[in-house]
């Protein structure tokens, strides 16, 4: 979590205005990482976006079914995985696409030009380096069946921002390509992602930390890198697709405090 802040500056510092979320495959968080139904409740993403009101009236109905489907969600996975339901969860799945769509639609009757326009912005920061990926590559890490249509259209639009040369995209994709393996490295001796050290317990708290640090570094030094590949006028154009930094661990669910 804290290396997303050190990544802020870290990247503000190497000229590329962008925020890294420590995210799942697809640049969602969870279950909850859409940025159009964060939107609906999320306070720091509503004060970032200027959210009056009078929208949050407006947004009220599409609130409730969110958190209906919210609900449904924790009945199914609540359970420790036991008694899974594979029905309920394929049910659960139609129904989440078709609350996604009329969430959307909300939002965008909603927002304003201009709100809209920042919110893709950070969305474009959720994703990360999977900005730089081909919307059109098969078999993608991106979780149920790859990346979602929004997360497409933003890959298509730093495309055609950027225009890319072949060199580039081999350049980019070999620096992301070693980070992640550097990653991966660090988690798998800090005993994260592959399971935990010792059966019921979680990683050594000090082990975690450590490892935030050094992927935060590792992260630092790929966006440096990624940097140095475009030229000037891709600089600009990127700086125009994230716009001002958005910490994105905010937009994380905050889990209730035990009593």
């Amino acid at each position: 979590m804290r290396a997303i802040r050190c990544l802020v500056a870290a990247v503000l510092a190497a000229g590329i205005v962008t925020v890294v979320a420590a995210q799942q495959p697809g640049g969602r968080f969870g279950g909850g990482g859409d940025v159009n139904a964060l939107v609906l409740t999320n306070a720091a993403l509503q004060e970032d976006l200027k959210v009056s009101a009078e929208q949050k009236t407006k947004l009220k109905p599409a609130v409730e079914k969110q958190e209906a489907l919210n609900k449904k969600r924790g009945e199914i996975f609540g359970k420790g995985g036991k008694g899974f339901d594979k029905d309920a969860f394929t049910a659960y799945q139609e129904e989440s696409k078709k609350v996604g769509e009329e969430v959307k639609k909300v939002v965008d009757d909603t927002l304003t030009a201009d709100q809209k326009n920042r919110l893709k912005q950070i969305a474009t920061q959720v994703m990360g380096f999977n900005a730089f990926n081909d919307p059109e590559a098969k078999g993608g890490k991106g979780g149920f069946g790859g990346p979602s249509e929004a997360d497409k259209a933003i890959m298509k639009e730093v495309g055609a921002a950027l225009k890319l040369s072949d060199k580039q995209k081999s350049t980019i994709k070999g620096v992301v390509d070693e980070f992640n393996k550097e990653r991966q490295e660090i988690n798998k001796e800090a005993g994260i992602g592959g399971g935990f050290g010792t059966k019921g317990k979680a990683p050594d708290e000090e082990k975690v930390k450590s490892a935030n640090t050094k992927i935060a570094k590792s992260r630092k030094e790929a966006w440096g890198k990624i940097e140095e590949a475009l030229d000037g006028t891709q600089k600009t154009a990127w700086k125009g697709l994230v716009g001002e930094p958005f910490d994105t661990e905010k937009l994380r669910p905050v889990a209730p405090k035990k009593d």
